[in-house]
């Protein structure tokens, strides 16, 4: 796909063209099909915070997160966000590493072109299936949006393994302001991540089989409430 990445002066934004290529997300937790529009890069000024998922209480310093709407009962993205069953977020967990996910690299090549708010460059023939980590197991619960207003009508699908970003990937997109200019770049653009909040007696399900967990994670069978299908992405 190709698409434009934006200094929003909230996140660091990657909105799909969707008039040469649609990709859509099915199954899963999933009843219906979600044309993927938009993605969103939240992370920290340091390597212990930035996701706004974390793992037994552990954040991880950035969280990748692909946002689709959906396409069989509403128009478009702006429609869909404050209605029923509208949205699906996929979380990708980013994670140091000595080299990059190519694709995450293909994001980030040009984070010097969008220091300040409103500036934006081109991303072209970008695979979106290549930002994905290689796994199929995945955790899933019903929430909100993490920017303003906060809709309750996400379905989160939280992938099971994280990507790939360097230390040198990760200090030019702490280099991105929350100003318009040179004159007013205000703070810093990293530390763009919500809180995790409470589950408020929300399930979160997977398709994880933790019965051949052994005695790893002997807890986590209990809390294990259906097997998921597999989802796709086409």
């Amino acid at each position: 796909v190709s698409g434009h990445l934006e200094n929003t002066g909230h996140s660091v934004v990657l909105t799909l063209d969707s008039t040469k290529t649609q990709l859509n997300v099915t199954g899963g937790p999933l009843s219906y099909r979600y044309q993927l529009t938009e993605a969103h890069l939240r992370y920290g000024i340091v390597d212990l915070l930035g996701s706004e998922h974390t793992i037994n209480g552990r954040a991880f310093p950035a969280e990748l997160q692909i946002f689709g709407y959906n396409s069989q009962l509403y128009a478009n993205f702006s429609q869909a966000l404050d209605k029923a069953y509208g949205i699906v977020g996929i979380s990708i967990l980013v994670q140091i590493g000595e080299r990059s996910n190519p694709a995450l690299s293909q994001l980030t090549a040009g984070v010097d072109k969008i220091k300040y708010v409103g500036e934006q460059y081109t991303v072209h023939h970008l695979s979106v299936h290549d930002l994905l980590p290689d796994t199929a197991y995945f955790m899933t619960y019903e929430g909100s949006t993490t920017m303003p207003a906060c809709h309750e009508t996400v379905t989160w699908v939280m992938l099971n393994r994280p990507i790939y970003i360097t230390k040198q990937q990760l200090y030019g997109l702490r280099q991105l302001k929350q100003g318009e200019d040179e004159s007013q770049a205000g703070a810093p653009l990293a530390n763009n991540f919500r809180p995790p909040q409470k589950l408020h007696h929300r399930p979160v399900r997977t398709n994880i089989d933790f019965t051949n967990a052994g005695g790893n994670c002997p807890s986590m069978h209990r809390e294990a409430y259906y097997k998921a299908n597999s989802w796709t992405l086409s």
